[in-house]
């Protein structure tokens, strides 16, 4: 009795020493990338590593992403590719990628912003600026030929960036990453939209539509 009575006493005094931090989330982790994926990597260096790579690049991928509800998976940002033709000047034609402020740069006029518009927009635009004492009646088409990628990240055999396409859902994302780790939660998947100004993370199904320079994160379970 005396031994039951002394251990009760002493099962408090473990609780304080060693207390549980909740603060961000069932993990305890940091909201460092790093951290983040140095304990999904588990004990494998080169996926750890690569995870990191994975976040780091995501993070800064979301940062230049356009934070606007309105903008549309059409629209363009940072990381889209895209071939300009000027009708009648082959040198001023050929591919491009917005840079990471989101402006084109034109050959002869400079940078033109191309952030959030539509290949449409942005055909006009360029051609105004061509019509302002360079060319005359300037004619400008503008191909989509790759928009930016999305992320998948967490517990798939594979996290990194892939290239979007039209109709992607959360699934097709998890099988392009290598599917699901042994770790992993499956169905317990969180998105992250790239034009939602608050940058919330979502709890999705795996039907969910993605759109360019969105961030699905795959969690671990516990048991």
């Amino acid at each position: 009795m005396r031994l039951a009575l002394a251990a009760l006493c002493f099962m408090p005094t473990l609780a304080v020493a060693n207390p549980l931090d909740f603060s961000d989330g069932l993990t305890g982790l940091s909201a460092d990338p790093a951290a983040r994926a140095a304990a999904a990597g588990g004990a494998d260096p080169a996926r750890a590593a690569a995870l990191k790579a994975a976040e780091e690049a995501a993070a800064a991928a979301l940062k230049s992403a356009p934070t606007s509800q309105n903008v549309a998976p059409g629209q363009l940002a940072p990381g889209d590719k895209v071939r300009m033709t000027v009708f009648g000047e082959d040198d001023m034609s050929g591919e491009f990628e917005i840079d990471s402020t989101g402006a084109l740069a034109v050959p002869l006029v400079g940078e033109i912003q191309a952030r959030g518009l539509t290949a449409r927009e942005l055909e006009k635009r360029v051609a105004a600026k061509l019509n302002e004492g360079y060319l005359v009646n300037a004619r400008v088409n503008i191909e989509v030929l790759n928009f930016r990628p999305f992320f998948i990240l967490g517990e798939v055999q594979k996290p990194g960036s892939y290239p979007w396409a039209n109709d992607m859902t959360v699934i097709n994302a998890v099988a392009l990453g290598g599917g699901y780790t042994p770790r992993a939660k499956v169905g317990n998947v969180t998105l992250r939209r790239a034009n939602d100004p608050e940058r919330n993370e979502v709890l999705v199904p795996e039907d969910s539509k993605i759109f360019p320079g969105d961030i699905i994160r795959v969690e671990e379970r516990f048991f």
